[in-house]
């Protein structure tokens, strides 16, 4: 005579006999922690990592929601690459999105004036400016030949 049958869910044990009148099925009990982690989101895809972490744990895992999540993200990346759709029924989150900015880079101070900085500190350099003084030092044969051409305009302008 089969056994009665087990509600499924959160609390049925994993590795144990569940049976209904018709049909008995055996579980099989996974041999590491991973294994046991991604049976139980097999089962259960709208859990969370901690639920299913106390789950894993009442059942005798050692595990903890990080593990989970970590074996969850991994899931996720295989069914991509697989072209497999996602399993989780909770719904995603919309992004927000923004209108684009009308203010092209060429006309923003930073790229075309140098800044000033307060006394006692580095003034700082524009991205531009830096690609220029690259360029430049490219120009003279590397960054000392630069410096000494930075150090002779300096003597003409003093």
């Amino acid at each position: 005579m089969p056994r009665q049958s087990r509600a499924i869910g959160p609390n049925a044990p994993v590795g144990e006999t569940t049976a209904t009148p018709a049909v008995q099925t055996q579980v099989a009990k996974p041999e590491t922690k991973s294994a046991a982690v991604r049976q139980a989101l097999d089962a259960y895809p709208d859990l969370m990592p901690k639920q299913i972490a106390q789950m894993l744990k009442a059942e005798g895992w050692d595990v903890n929601a990080q593990l989970v999540s970590v074996v969850k993200s991994k899931l996720k990346v295989k069914a991509q690459e697989q072209g497999q759709p996602q399993k989780s029924v909770r719904p995603t989150a919309k992004k927000r999105t923004s209108p684009p900015r009308s203010t092209p880079a060429a006309t923003t101070p930073a790229a075309t004036t140098p800044t000033t900085a307060p006394a006692g500190k580095a003034p700082e350099i524009s991205f531009d400016s830096l690609k220029k003084a690259k360029e430049l030092a490219a120009q003279l044969g590397g960054v000392s030949q630069a410096q000494e051409a930075l150090a002779a305009l300096s003597d003409l302008l003093d």
